[in-house]
């Protein structure tokens, strides 16, 4: 067995979660206290990826004042219900405990409040898999993609030589380009083999498997 890369950060939403229910119903929750049309499940997709506060901003035009109205009505559904409407995609749960059994560092590394993650993780029993949980936090209102990874990686104590990342969308793959480490882009989430190649992912994957299969020889 041969170990190519010993640190591996993770996405969270569409990478080791489906967590589209919970996020999709949370949006229309707060569209709904805006008075506002609820946009459909495909409009909202893009929500899954960037932080919060930039795709209201982005999407819908919102002022600083009714971002932060938005993302509180999002949350205060999110907080209660939709946590717990998410799912390990088929195959993560192995992966993870493969790579924790083979000594592999693994860390998230998200622009989801570390809160969310850590109580999704344990609800499902895979937090003692993860040596660090990256994300943000309640207050940060923009987070760079770049900074999270380096974060992780800082409190992970690697190198980046030795480091990779792996996740659905086009902010994973600018973000690890910004650290300079490689990325493996996952078909299964929420982006698409057009999205990657524009923006150069190293690796492009259809399923957990093979994500193993890249990270470790046999």
């Amino acid at each position: 067995m041969k170990l190519n890369f010993g640190t591996v950060l993770f996405d969270f939403d569409g990478t080791l979660f489906d967590s589209s229910e919970g996020i999709f119903k949370s949006l229309k929750y707060a569209f709904r206290a805006d008075n506002k049309p609820e946009p459909t499940d495909k409009e909202l997709r893009r929500f899954i990826g960037p932080p919060i506060y930039d795709s209201f901003k982005n999407f819908y035009s919102y002022d600083d004042d009714k971002i932060d109205f938005m993302v509180k009505k999002y949350r205060e559904r999110y907080r209660e219900k939709g946590l717990w409407e998410s799912k390990a995609y088929d195959g993560i749960p192995e992966l993870l405990k493969k790579l924790h059994d083979c000594g592999v560092k693994t860390a998230t590394a998200s622009s989801k409040p570390e809160q969310f993650i850590i109580s999704i993780l344990k609800k499902n029993n895979l937090y003692d898999y993860f040596d660090y949980v990256g994300g943000v936090t309640f207050d940060e209102i923009r987070s760079d993609k770049t900074e999270i990874i380096e974060n992780a990686l800082n409190k992970l104590g690697s190198s980046k030589s030795d480091a990779v990342m792996v996740g659905d969308r086009k902010f994973d793959i600018d973000g690890a380009k910004g650290a300079g480490i490689p990325c493996i882009a996952v078909l299964y989430g929420f982006g698409s083999l057009e999205e990657f190649r524009e923006h150069g992912a190293d690796y492009i994957v259809s399923t957990p498997g093979e994500i193993e299969k890249l990270i470790i020889s046999e």
